[in-house]
C-alpha cells in the first residue's frame, strides 16, 4: 500500500510548469526517501547493510524535508505572518495615499499587484522562518536504528502511547488552563493534580483491599484462634 502512494504522487505531480518541475521532483524525492526508510525499518531481520540503509533514507528524508515548511506553520509562526502583513499593509496605504495622485490606472494596477505579490512573498518567508518538524513522530524515526539494535527487529512498534501521552500531559492541561502566558505553569499544575488524585485512589484502592483481606483471613482462623507466631 506505502508503494501505491509514491505512485499515485508520481502521477499527481508530472508535468507542471517549468519553475514548479524542480518542486515536484523534490517532492517525489522526499516521499521515496521516507518510504524506504520505512520498508527497510519493517524487515523481520537487520544486519548492517540494513540499518545503514534506514540511516541513509532518514538523511536524505531530511535534507529535503525544509521543502514543505510552508506547510508546517505553527499558531505562533502563523500569528507572526499575520503581523507582518498588517505592517506591510499599512506601509502600503501609506505610500498609496502619498505617491498615488500622480499615478495613471495602469500605474496603480501595477503597483498594487506588486504590493500584493510582495506581501505574499514575505508572509511566506517569515512563515517558513518560523516553521518546523519537531514533533513525536518525525524525532523517533532517528531512535529507529539504535532501538533495533538494542532490541533487534519489531513488528509491532507503534506512535500511539506517545500520542496519548501527548494528550495527557499537554493537551489536556492546556485546555485546562486560561491560555494566558502562564499557561506552561498551569499545564504543570493541571498534570501534577491529576498524578495527585491518580496516587490517592491507588493508595485507598490499596487499603481497601487490605481491610478485604484481613477479614477473609480472620473468616478462616477456628475459633480461639488468632494469626501471627
Amino acid at each position: 500500500m506505502s508503494w501505491y502512494m509514491l505512485g499515485v504522487e508520481t502521477q499527481s505531480l508530472r508535468g507542471g510548469s517549468p519553475t514548479q518541475r524542480p518542486i515536484f521532483n523534490r517532492a517525489i524525492a522526499y516521499t521515496r526517501a521516507l518510504l524506504e526508510c520505512y520498508m527497510y525499518a519493517r524487515y523481520k531481520s537487520h544486519d548492517d547493510a540494513t540499518l545503514s540503509s534506514i540511516e541513509d533514507a532518514l538523511c536524505h528524508f531530511h535534507t529535503l524535508i525544509d521543502d514543505f515548511l510552508l506547510g508546517r506553520p505553527g499558531r505562533k509562526a502563523r500569528a507572526k505572518a499575520d503581523a507582518v502583513r498588517t505592517h506591510l499593509v499599512k506601509k502600503r496605504k501609506v505610500v498609496k495615499e502619498t505617491t498615488s495622485q500622480t499615478w495613471t490606472p495602469s500605474r496603480k494596477r501595477q503597483e498594487m499587484n506588486a504590493w500584493r505579490d510582495y506581501i505574499s512573498h514575505e508572509m511566506d518567508v517569515s512563515q517558513e522562518l518560523d516553521a518546523d518538524f519537531n514533533f513525536p513522530k518525525i524525532h523517533l524515526m532517528s531512535h529507529w536504528v539504535e532501538q533495533i539494535r538494542r532490541h533487534k527487529a519489531w513488528q509491532q512498534y507503534s506512535a500511539k502511547g506517545h500520542e496519548q501521552a501527548n494528550k495527557t500531559t499537554l493537551t489536556d492541561g492546556w485546555n485546562a488552563s486560561n491560555h494566558n502566558l502562564t499557561y506552561l505553569l498551569q499545564v504543570i499544575m493541571f498534570e501534577r493534580r491529576f498524578l495527585c488524585f491518580e496516587i490517592t485512589e491507588l493508595n485507598l484502592q490499596a487499603l481497601a483491599q487490605g481491610r478485604e483481606n484481613s477479614a477473609a483471613t480472620g473468616k478462616l482462623l477456628p475459633s480461639g484462634c488468632y494469626g501471627g507466631s
